[in-house]
């Protein structure tokens, strides 16, 4: 009876376990000009439903301000509005329209236009940062393996959550990759993000998790880093710690960020080196201080270095 009991109960396990393709987002850095104005443009590309959406920025004015990109890339040809923000009215307004070829998954091309049916056309030239020809995951299936979770203290939102138990890359309905041990990971829609984390050049990919409970600081992501010399990714133990972190193709540099909620914020920043990132700058604002405070740092045998210290308002 015991036996019994125990080859069912294995039964019911195995049929909890749900394998699920993943939705794939692949985030793509160009670089190039509109007529004779160099700008930069980070594209997210939903390789399921084509749909695209992103930003860029003008480099005379710096990153800062940012114009919103929202699309379709169908057989190749990549439509984009823009979106820019209007201080005056608060609120956003359509500012042009992007027509681009997307050519060899490396260059787009094409051109921009305003508002308007007689408004003149202005050439695109454009070329991604990372080298997709050598390699592109964007075409591999990732397969989630995982059950729905069990959580007492959250009874109303459990549903939403599940264990993962493995992550499977396949090539050519052939598994290259498998990912185990993942202890207490929780998902919610099965995704993968494709981005350069170390700015090699190579895709690698992230995984969103999720800390089902928590009101604030509820997600992050698990990293898996592209070694092009042995052919397969490395999860990234360094990056998983640090939580949500944002990736800068232009200045090749990686940024947390931090805030209590009561006024006292931050933002990192980190460059790699030999396979690590190391802390190059901090800036941080206190709450009842008007000062922007900035540290910096140098990398010096494999370490972050004090430089200097200083405030500005």
């Amino acid at each position: 009876m015991k036996k019994i009991f125990i080859s069912l109960l294995m039964i019911i396990c195995v049929f909890e376990l749900k394998a699920q393709e993943a939705k794939i987002i692949s985030i793509i850095n160009f670089t190039g000009s509109i007529d004779k104005y160099p700008i930069e443009m980070k594209l997210e590309i939903n390789q399921k439903s084509d749909s695209v959406a992103g930003e860029y920025f003008y480099k005379k004015n710096g990153n800062v301000n940012k114009m919103i990109l929202e699309g379709k890339l169908n057989d190749g040809l990549l439509n984009l509005q823009e979106r820019a923000y209007n201080a005056a009215k608060r609120k956003y307004e359509t500012t042009g329209s992007f027509k681009l070829n997307y050519i060899d998954q490396i260059y787009l091309n094409g051109s921009w236009q305003k508002p308007g049916k007689n408004a003149s056309y202005l050439t695109v030239k454009l070329s991604a940062r990372e080298n997709l020809k050598a390699f592109n995951p964007s075409n591999y299936v990732f397969q989630y393996v995982r059950n729905r979770a069990k959580l007492d203290y959250i009874p109303a939102d459990a549903q939403y959550y599940f264990d993962l138990i493995s992550l499977k890359v396949f090539i050519n309905k052939s598994m290259r990759w498998a990912f185990t041990g993942f202890n207490d990971v929780f998902t919610k829609e099965a995704e993968i993000q494709l981005e350069d984390l170390n700015f090699d050049g190579y895709l690698d990919f992230k995984v969103p998790i999720y800390y089902p409970g928590l009101a604030k600081g509820d997600y992050s992501y698990l990293y898996f880093i592209y070694d092009p010399k042995n052919r397969g990714f490395i999860q990234s133990k360094q990056l998983n710690e640090m939580g949500v972190v944002f990736f800068d193709a232009v200045k090749k540099e990686a940024q947390t960020v931090d805030a209590d909620g009561s006024g006292n914020e931050g933002t990192r920043y980190f460059r790699w080196q030999n396979g690590k990132l190391f802390l190059v700058k901090e800036e941080r604002i206190y709450e009842n201080d008007s000062y922007m405070h900035y540290t910096y740092y140098k990398i010096e045998n494999g370490k972050s270095i004090l430089v200097k210290t200083e405030k500005r308002k």
